[in-house]
């Protein structure tokens, strides 16, 4: 047999507590003994016996049998008085008319211009109209700070967050608010609920804040209450300069992983990504693009790397003069170039890639003094992927591809 329970002391109430006490307990244990935040072995124990007492204590009607027994059991122990039952009074109304509702409250018009001056001022921030905001906000402000030193503020506020949504609600109105010394004004207080994006990492941040209207000789104007704004364009200049920092560095971050930066051209991995819109366009447009790859062949007396490499760097230089603006030159590494050839099926890219060798050839004769040559293979896109159009083209190259030679 389950043994018997004093709930009002599993609870941790008093026998007479109301229902409204009762529950804020109930709340208050479930906080600490659910198991989801207590991870002792009794948590699971204990909260099943808060979930009954707070079942029983909750009911009216089961409450009265349980007080009862609970008042037999403890005898002299237990107050006699039973359970408080709240009674309400039934008024009948006979042979007479009903008496007339109170009339409503009437509107405070101060609070309303209060209200709209509030608004206007956030709208006029969230759509960077920061003139026609400072004119909305009250003549102690201007005296503390000029218009240049807000449009920055704001300005550099607005480069890291953009509002997106707001509330405006009253929290308290204050008879005389004591912004100076000797100045004391009506004010209307507003809690602000504000939805903005921040511009550095995307995310949408909600909080909320409070902000005066103030009437200055019968009219009503935002206080914003900063003595000086040297702090806080300090702090909004410092984070838009850090946030531009990381875009710099991401944007070096991204070159460096797709360009080579000896020769100064894309490298594989920079060719494959302008090619997959190059893809895209064929699939959806059906517009051609093909791939070329010249093989530059040195004489073996170059030996020395640094002198290859500078051979090289204007090989890639003379190609990337002799493209078009669509086009897209990448050094494949060893002594191979990658041309994309937008928008051109095989026998246009064969013509292009021809008079880019030809330039090429003409450039190296006049600048060096020894022989080199270049093979040439092109392949139109059909589907294959990066590595298989440049395999095509080493093929074509290695049976009957196009081949030049220079000499000075």
């Amino acid at each position: 047999m389950e043994r018997w329970q004093d709930y009002y002391s599993v609870l941790q109430v008093h026998p007479d507590a109301e229902i409204e006490v009762i529950q804020s307990a109930y709340k208050r244990l479930c906080k600490k003994y659910h198991p989801d935040v207590n991870p002792s072995a009794q948590a699971a124990e204990k909260i099943k016996h808060i979930n009954i007492a707070y079942e029983v204590l909750s009911d009216s009607g089961k409450r009265r049998a349980f007080h009862l027994e609970w008042t037999r059991r403890l005898g002299t122990r237990a107050p006699a008085a039973p359970p408080r039952v709240e009674v309400r009074e039934r008024v009948v109304y006979v042979n007479r008319t009903p008496p007339a509702p109170p009339p409503p409250p009437k509107k405070d018009m101060g609070t309303l211009a209060a209200n709209t001056v509030i608004k206007n001022y956030f709208s006029k921030v969230s759509e960077k109209k920061f003139r026609e905001a400072f004119e909305l906000v009250s003549e102690l402000d201007k005296q503390r700070f000029s218009y240049g030193s807000y449009v920055e503020w704001q300005e550099s506020v607005a480069a890291i967050y953009q509002i997106g949504s707001f509330d405006i609600e009253l929290f308290r109105r204050h008879a005389e608010l004591k912004a100076e010394e000797s100045s004391k004004y009506r004010a209307e207080e507003f809690t602000v609920s504000v939805s903005e994006k921040d511009v550095r990492t995307g995310r949408v941040n909600e909080y909320s804040f409070t902000k005066y209207a103030v009437c200055e000789n019968g009219i009503w104007r935002v206080y914003l209450g900063y003595r000086d704004l040297t702090p806080l364009l300090v702090q909004f200049k410092t984070m838009a300069s850090t946030q531009e920092e990381a875009v710099l560095i991401n944007q070096w971050d991204e070159y460096r992983d797709t360009h080579d930066l000896t020769i100064g051209l894309l490298n594989k991995k920079g060719l494959e990504k302008v090619i997959l819109p190059e893809v895209y366009r064929q699939r959806r447009y059906d517009r051609p693009f093909s791939i070329a790859v010249f093989n530059v062949i040195l004489p073996d007396r170059i030996t020395d790397d640094s002198h290859r490499k500078h051979v090289m760097k204007y090989i890639g230089y003379i190609i990337s003069k002799g493209v078009r603006l669509i086009d897209h030159v990448s050094w494949l590494g060893g002594d191979c170039y990658g041309l994309l050839l937008a928008e051109s099926d095989k026998r246009t890219s064969v013509t292009a890639a021809r008079r880019i060798l030809k330039a090429v050839m003409h450039d190296v004769a006049a600048c060096f003094d020894f022989e080199i040559e270049i093979k040439m293979g092109v392949t139109p896109y059909q589907g294959a992927n990066t590595d298989d159009m440049i395999s095509q083209c080493m093929r074509t190259i290695g049976a009957s591809g196009d081949r030049a030679r220079a000499r000075a």
